[in-house]
């Protein structure tokens, strides 16, 4: 009996414990020069064994993006942003239209706050999609 009641208490303490971390990301998306619309936009958690999703947009037709999300963690968060687009991708791979390419970009842990809603937003300027790195995903296909 003693040895549940000490578990439940341990049990609340790390859930009464765990802090509030909020992070928001912006930015413009381009394609050989020109405004990248419809990317899938999203901020994820960076855990050990299954990274949890804080934000999803998508850019406007002008490319621009702007998102934040937050998570109740024990000792912080390391957050990262995932881009899904198509820039440059070759009309064969383009057959299975539920895949995309992959950018990730690390989110610098000053952009990372306490609280549920972000106070300053990591701008990462423009990015050019075709001079980045090009994952192949076809997992999230959930708009």
């Amino acid at each position: 009996m003693l040895r549940s009641a000490c578990v439940v208490l341990l049990g609340l303490v790390a859930v009464t414990s765990a802090g509030e971390y909020a992070v928001g990301v912006e930015g413009v998306l381009m394609c050989n020069g020109q405004p990248y619309g419809d990317a899938k936009v999203r901020i994820y958690e960076v855990d050990t064994l299954h990274d949890d999703k804080l934000a999803q947009t998508f850019s406007s037709s002008d490319g621009h993006f702007r998102l934040g999300g937050h998570q109740s963690e024990l000792g912080g968060i390391t957050a990262k942003l995932n881009i899904y687009h198509k820039c440059e991708m070759p009309a064969w791979k383009r057959i299975l239209p539920i895949c995309y390419y992959k950018a990730t970009f690390p989110i610098p842990k000053r952009y990372i706050q306490s609280g549920n809603t972000p106070n300053e937003f990591y701008n990462v300027q423009t990015i050019e999609l075709s001079m980045h790195a090009k994952g192949y995903d076809c997992i999230n296909l959930i708009r």
